[in-house]
């Protein structure tokens, strides 16, 4: 394999704008000119755009550095480094910065294509030379200039358009499959919110009998809120699939037809709860070894997996891999709960408020919190992985920042919604079909990346 030195090339690395020119909270809109970015808007998935913050188009110009252009590949160099993400036509924003947290690495002229150097720069040829240069500091940094000594490998445009076309066709699935899941979950996070946010069926139920119509007209004005259809097409509904009718039917009276004031929340439907999540659930606290003894820890998946923040930043509605794991003999000794398959678990210190779901036994740091589902009461690790999606996480905090006033006695304390048994069952028929596809598409692209993971070093070494 033929390598070279980034200095000699045709990249440029450019740095993002330094704190002193950022833009104060204030200047952020929901609707600004450009997308300022932070190292927590790029993952080992690409950029994520759940939190996003604006500047107005004055501040823009006023910023000197970190604007990006299209084909601008992004690298994270302090805190979590390493993260990488290509600003492509797939990027939904026109204008978009960075700061300081990162560096835009800008392909010169035509010796590499802007793909094949994202693809290196995913690759672990790439992730071991950054670990080797990755400063002692006690935040980790990896400035230009380090960046600059990393060897990227030469190959002709022909050879490069290669790996581009057998790594992109694996790329391609993983994306198709991600954003099918992002679909999937945003219907289900429609049917939660009208139905346990805005109490649409409730709402609708309520105002009839306030006009003083039946109890019959109130359950079809609360069938039609659900299910979207006109009271015509409920008609011919129950004409054509008596069955489907009968079940709506049966679904929209479980609803109640008012509310009650329930003490520090306002309304909730009547004969609804609100309890602690430590009333519904068993709440637990992950834990972690002592770092100074690296022997609890390894890098072997056969060992047993450990959650970190930044796992559950990498990761989606279902988490399949952690960056560290614990050997069985740190698990027992320091007695770290395991937390078993299926599992909702929720990052409460520093970054509060990531939420996701466990697929196999697992054990997590003392950052995230974990929801055993059990007999205390029906609800399910769908509805509280949605709700928890909805939480306000600011209305926790006492203090200006929500990374110190969130702490396990306030997680414990948490405040949630517990409808009626009938209709979390009903609930639950309707968006557990989502969730399983989820699950599915989010396991084959773990297979995916695995494969992907294994053929791109025979690739770029020249061995394939």
């Amino acid at each position: 394999m033929e390598l070279t030195n980034l200095e000699n090339t045709a990249i440029e690395f450019i740095d993002g704008d330094r704190g002193k020119n950022y833009p104060k909270q204030s200047d952020f809109s929901d609707r600004g000119f450009c997308l300022f970015l932070s190292a927590k808007n790029v993952t080992d998935n690409g950029f994520l755009f759940e939190e996003k913050s604006f500047i107005s188009q004055i501040k823009d110009y006023e910023l000197r550095k970190g604007k990006l252009e299209r084909g601008d590949i992004v690298i994270t160099t302090r805190g979590t480094i390493g993260n990488v993400a290509l600003f492509d036509d797939k990027v939904p924003f026109e204008h978009v910065r960075i700061n300081s947290g990162m560096v835009i690495a800008r392909n010169k002229d035509k010796q590499f294509c802007n793909e094949f150097i994202n693809i290196f720069l995913n690759s672990y040829l790439f992730k071991n030379q950054v670990g080797n240069l990755i400063s002692g500091s006690a935040v980790p940094q990896l400035p230009i200039k380090d960046i600059k000594k990393i060897k990227i490998p030469v190959f002709s445009l022909q050879k490069q358009k290669k790996i581009i076309e057998i790594i992109g066709t694996l790329e391609e699935k993983i994306s198709l499959n991600t954003q099918i899941n992002q679909t999937l979950e945003q219907i289900a996070q429609t049917i939660f919110k009208s139905w346990f946010i805005d109490f649409d069926p409730v709402t609708a139920k309520a105002e009839v009998i306030a006009q003083g119509k039946t109890a019959q007209q109130a359950n079809l004005a609360a069938m039609e809120v659900i299910s979207g259809k006109t009271f015509e097409e409920l008609d011919r509904l129950q004409v054509e699939k008596p069955t489907e009718y009968q079940q709506l039917w049966e679904l929209a009276e479980a609803f109640p037809s008012g509310f009650e004031e329930v003490e520090g929340v306002g309304e909730v439907p009547k004969g609804w709860g609100v309890k602690s999540s430590e009333q519904l659930f068993d709440v637990a606290i992950g834990k972690t070894p002592p770092r100074k003894e690296p022997e609890w820890f390894s890098e072997n998946p056969n060992d047993i997996q450990w959650i970190s923040i930044k796992d559950m930043g990498n990761a989606s509605t279902y988490i399949t891999k952690s960056s560290e794991y614990l050997t069985k003999e740190a698990v027992e000794r320091f007695n770290v709960k395991r937390i078993p398959n299926n599992t909702v678990l929720l990052s409460f210190k520093l970054t509060v408020g990531r939420v996701c779901i466990s697929t196999q036994e697992t054990t997590t740091n003392e950052a995230i919190a974990h929801f055993l589902i059990g007999k205390k009461s029906v609800l399910t690790t769908e509805y509280l992985y949605l709700f928890l999606k909805k939480f306000n996480f600011n209305d926790l905090g006492s203090t200006s920042s929500i990374a110190t006033a969130v702490n396990s006695k306030t997680i414990k304390e948490m405040r949630i919604l517990e409808p009626s048994s009938e209709v979390i069952k009903q609930f639950q028929i309707r968006i557990e079909p989502f969730f399983k596809a989820i699950r599915n598409n989010i396991e084959e692209i773990s297979s995916l990346e695995s494969i992907r993971d294994s053929l791109l070093p025979k690739l770029l070494s020249g061995e394939l």
